[in-house]
């Protein structure tokens, strides 16, 4: 997986905040989906803290389970995995290597990919003063992205859309782009 060693660096210092990369478990269009294809493999890419894979190790004992985060989990990816999950990661990747990383995930999945996409700017800034969502971008672009990849087709997708009121500062407009692609 492609990142800058300048990034990665970034990323151990957000990961040391509490409240970054503390999600935890998965969504029930996930769950459904493991138990009704019959998921035997599943990747954790972006795992934050491991509070998913915690959850996938509890939940599903019989998955081979695969975490990996650059900044905490600097684990080798596996070769192949039946179900790639990502949540609020992509929008972190460094927008020169985001086509690079989509074709690598696309390449090491052989059935399903999940993938949960913040679509604005992140409360949290980098050292450098970037936002860290280096990627901001409408879920049209995110669709045509992963639209134009080969051998692959979109069976789910949602928008969330909300205003938050964070502690400190103004209302944050909160898109999410959720989609789930199928190998065909």
């Amino acid at each position: 997986m492609a990142h800058s060693n300048e990034y990665v660096e970034e990323l151990k210092i957000l990961h040391n905040k509490k409240t970054f990369g503390v999600t935890k478990g998965i969504p029930l269009v996930v769950n459904k989906l493991i138990e009704e294809k019959n998921i035997k493999s599943f990747l954790d890419f972006g795992a934050g803290k491991g509070g998913t894979s915690e959850y996938i190790r509890n939940q599903y004992p019989n998955v081979l389970l695969h975490t990996f985060d650059p900044a905490t989990f600097p684990n080798p990816l596996p070769e192949e995995v039946e179900l790639i999950y990502s949540s609020d990661v992509l929008e972190h990747v460094e927008e020169h290597l985001i086509d690079e990383t989509l074709q690598d995930l696309c390449k090491r999945s052989t059935r399903y990919q999940y993938h949960l996409i913040a679509c604005h700017p992140a409360k949290k800034t980098l050292s450098d003063g970037r936002n860290a969502h280096l990627i901001i971008e409408k879920p049209k672009w995110w669709k045509r992205k992963i639209q134009a990849i080969s051998d692959w087709k979109i069976i789910h997708e949602d928008i969330m859309d909300h205003v938050a009121q964070p502690k400190k500062g103004p209302p944050i407009n909160v898109v999410k782009y959720i989609v789930i692609m199928e190998k065909l």
